[in-house]
Protein backbone atom coordinates (compact mmCIF):
# COMPACT_ATOMS: atom_id res chain seq x y z
CA UNK A 1 0.00 0.00 0.00
CA UNK A 2 2.81 2.41 0.91
CA UNK A 3 4.73 1.66 -2.30
CA UNK A 4 1.65 2.31 -4.42
CA UNK A 5 1.09 5.66 -2.70
CA UNK A 6 4.73 6.63 -3.23
CA UNK A 7 4.57 5.75 -6.95
CA UNK A 8 1.39 7.76 -7.38
CA UNK A 9 3.00 10.77 -5.71
CA UNK A 10 6.11 10.46 -7.92
CA UNK A 11 3.94 10.14 -11.03
CA UNK A 12 2.05 13.31 -10.08
CA UNK A 13 5.34 15.14 -9.46
CA UNK A 14 6.77 14.13 -12.85
CA UNK A 15 3.53 15.07 -14.63
CA UNK A 16 3.52 18.44 -12.84
CA UNK A 17 7.18 18.99 -13.79
CA UNK A 18 6.53 18.25 -17.45
CA UNK A 19 3.33 20.30 -17.67
CA UNK A 20 4.84 23.25 -15.80
CA UNK A 21 8.01 23.38 -17.90
CA UNK A 22 6.49 22.66 -21.30
CA UNK A 23 3.42 24.78 -20.61
CA UNK A 24 5.61 27.85 -20.22
CA UNK A 25 6.90 29.67 -23.31
CA UNK A 26 10.43 29.88 -21.86
CA UNK A 27 10.47 26.38 -20.37
CA UNK A 28 11.45 23.95 -23.13
CA UNK A 29 15.23 24.55 -22.99
CA UNK A 30 15.23 23.68 -19.27
CA UNK A 31 13.39 20.36 -19.53
CA UNK A 32 16.50 18.11 -19.73
CA UNK A 33 18.08 19.79 -16.68
CA UNK A 34 14.84 19.60 -14.68
CA UNK A 35 14.26 15.95 -15.56
CA UNK A 36 17.67 15.06 -14.15
CA UNK A 37 17.63 17.45 -11.24
CA UNK A 38 14.02 17.36 -10.07
CA UNK A 39 12.81 13.92 -11.16
CA UNK A 40 15.76 11.51 -11.25
CA UNK A 41 18.15 12.77 -8.56
CA UNK A 42 15.57 12.96 -5.76
CA UNK A 43 14.65 9.34 -6.46
CA UNK A 44 18.29 8.24 -6.41
CA UNK A 45 19.37 10.29 -3.42
CA UNK A 46 16.27 10.05 -1.23
CA UNK A 47 16.56 11.77 2.13
CA UNK A 48 20.22 12.62 1.48
CA UNK A 49 19.42 14.84 -1.52
CA UNK A 50 20.07 18.14 0.30
CA UNK A 51 23.40 17.12 1.81
CA UNK A 52 24.63 15.52 -1.41
CA UNK A 53 23.43 18.49 -3.47
CA UNK A 54 25.38 20.88 -1.24
CA UNK A 55 28.51 18.70 -1.46
CA UNK A 56 28.08 18.44 -5.25
CA UNK A 57 27.86 22.24 -5.51
CA UNK A 58 31.12 22.58 -3.59
CA UNK A 59 32.71 19.97 -5.84
CA UNK A 60 31.56 21.82 -8.97
CA UNK A 61 32.99 25.09 -7.63
CA UNK A 62 36.37 23.38 -7.21
CA UNK A 63 36.20 22.10 -10.80
CA UNK A 64 34.98 25.44 -12.19
CA UNK A 65 36.60 28.12 -10.00
CA UNK A 66 35.40 31.66 -10.62
CA UNK A 67 37.43 34.64 -9.53
CA UNK A 68 34.89 37.33 -8.68
CA UNK A 69 31.15 38.06 -8.35
CA UNK A 70 30.83 39.19 -11.98
CA UNK A 71 32.32 35.92 -13.23
CA UNK A 72 30.05 34.01 -10.84
CA UNK A 73 27.03 35.70 -12.40
CA UNK A 74 28.22 34.81 -15.90
CA UNK A 75 28.93 31.19 -14.92
CA UNK A 76 25.55 30.74 -13.19
CA UNK A 77 23.76 32.01 -16.30
CA UNK A 78 25.83 29.78 -18.60
CA UNK A 79 25.23 26.72 -16.38
CA UNK A 80 21.47 27.32 -16.50
CA UNK A 81 21.21 28.03 -12.77
CA UNK A 82 19.71 31.50 -13.27
CA UNK A 83 20.62 35.15 -12.84
CA UNK A 84 22.94 35.63 -9.86
CA UNK A 85 23.15 39.02 -8.18
CA UNK A 86 25.30 40.11 -5.25
CA UNK A 87 22.83 41.86 -2.93
CA UNK A 88 24.83 42.70 0.21
CA UNK A 89 28.30 42.13 1.57
CA UNK A 90 29.76 42.57 5.04
CA UNK A 91 32.94 41.22 6.63
CA UNK A 92 31.19 38.00 7.67
CA UNK A 93 28.18 37.59 5.35
CA UNK A 94 27.39 37.89 1.66
CA UNK A 95 23.80 37.77 0.40
CA UNK A 96 23.10 36.56 -3.12
CA UNK A 97 19.87 36.55 -5.10
CA UNK A 98 19.24 33.89 -7.72
CA UNK A 99 16.40 34.64 -10.13
CA UNK A 100 15.54 34.20 -13.80
CA UNK A 101 13.56 31.67 -15.80
CA UNK A 102 15.06 28.44 -14.40
CA UNK A 103 14.43 29.60 -10.83
CA UNK A 104 10.92 30.83 -11.59
CA UNK A 105 10.02 27.55 -13.28
CA UNK A 106 11.48 25.41 -10.50
CA UNK A 107 9.61 27.42 -7.86
CA UNK A 108 6.42 27.10 -9.89
CA UNK A 109 6.73 23.30 -9.63
CA UNK A 110 6.30 23.52 -5.88
CA UNK A 111 8.02 22.56 -2.68
CA UNK A 112 10.22 19.97 -4.39
CA UNK A 113 12.56 22.65 -5.79
CA UNK A 114 15.93 22.25 -4.10
CA UNK A 115 18.71 24.85 -4.37
CA UNK A 116 21.38 23.18 -2.24
CA UNK A 117 23.61 22.71 -5.30
CA UNK A 118 23.78 26.47 -5.79
CA UNK A 119 24.30 27.05 -2.06
CA UNK A 120 27.25 24.66 -2.01
CA UNK A 121 28.72 26.29 -5.11
CA UNK A 122 28.50 29.76 -3.55
CA UNK A 123 30.04 28.57 -0.27
CA UNK A 124 33.02 26.95 -1.98
CA UNK A 125 33.45 29.84 -4.41
CA UNK A 126 33.68 32.34 -1.54
CA UNK A 127 36.03 30.02 0.35
CA UNK A 128 38.35 29.86 -2.68
CA UNK A 129 38.29 33.61 -3.13
CA UNK A 130 38.87 34.52 0.52
CA UNK A 131 40.88 31.60 1.89
CA UNK A 132 38.56 31.18 4.89
CA UNK A 133 35.98 28.61 5.91
CA UNK A 134 32.51 29.43 4.56
CA UNK A 135 29.00 28.00 4.73
CA UNK A 136 25.90 28.97 2.77
CA UNK A 137 22.21 28.62 3.44
CA UNK A 138 18.99 29.38 1.66
CA UNK A 139 17.32 32.28 3.47
CA UNK A 140 13.85 33.75 3.66
CA UNK A 141 12.79 35.31 0.39
CA UNK A 142 10.77 38.54 0.58
CA UNK A 143 7.08 37.86 -0.06
CA UNK A 144 6.93 39.84 -3.32
CA UNK A 145 9.76 37.72 -4.82
CA UNK A 146 8.82 34.25 -3.52
CA UNK A 147 7.63 32.95 -6.87
CA UNK A 148 10.61 34.22 -8.85
CA UNK A 149 13.80 34.25 -6.76
CA UNK A 150 15.71 32.63 -3.91
CA UNK A 151 18.27 34.17 -1.58
CA UNK A 152 21.42 32.70 -0.09
CA UNK A 153 23.50 33.97 2.80
CA UNK A 154 27.15 32.90 2.67
CA UNK A 155 28.84 33.19 6.06
CA UNK A 156 32.58 33.63 6.34
CA UNK A 157 34.74 33.47 9.41
CA UNK A 158 37.78 35.73 8.88
CA UNK A 159 39.46 34.04 11.86
CA UNK A 160 39.04 30.51 10.47
CA UNK A 161 41.73 30.50 7.81
CA UNK A 162 42.15 27.49 5.54
CA UNK A 163 45.56 25.93 6.34
CA UNK A 164 48.04 26.03 3.46
CA UNK A 165 45.52 27.92 1.33
CA UNK A 166 46.44 28.14 -2.32
CA UNK A 167 43.82 29.99 -4.36
CA UNK A 168 42.90 28.16 -7.55
CA UNK A 169 43.46 29.78 -10.91
CA UNK A 170 40.06 31.16 -11.94
CA UNK A 171 38.31 29.75 -14.95
CA UNK A 172 38.73 31.81 -18.12
CA UNK A 173 35.09 32.35 -18.96
CA UNK A 174 33.99 32.34 -22.56
CA UNK A 175 31.59 35.17 -23.12
CA UNK A 176 29.89 36.19 -26.34
CA UNK A 177 31.42 39.25 -27.99
CA UNK A 178 29.69 42.51 -27.14
CA UNK A 179 27.31 43.57 -29.88
CA UNK A 180 27.32 47.09 -31.11
CA UNK A 181 24.36 49.18 -30.07
CA UNK A 182 22.58 50.41 -33.23
CA UNK A 183 21.28 53.40 -31.25
CA UNK A 184 24.80 54.65 -30.45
Amino acid sequence: MKLESKRKKESTLVKNLYETVMGDAAGAPYLPQFILRDALLPELLGDDQGAIGYWAGKSLARKFPVGNPNDAAVFFAQAGFGTLTLEKQTAQMTRWQLAGEPVRLRLKMGAEADFTLEAGFLAEMMSQQLGVVTEAELTETPRKLRNQAVFFDVYTDPDDLIPDFDAPTPLDLVTPPATEDPQA
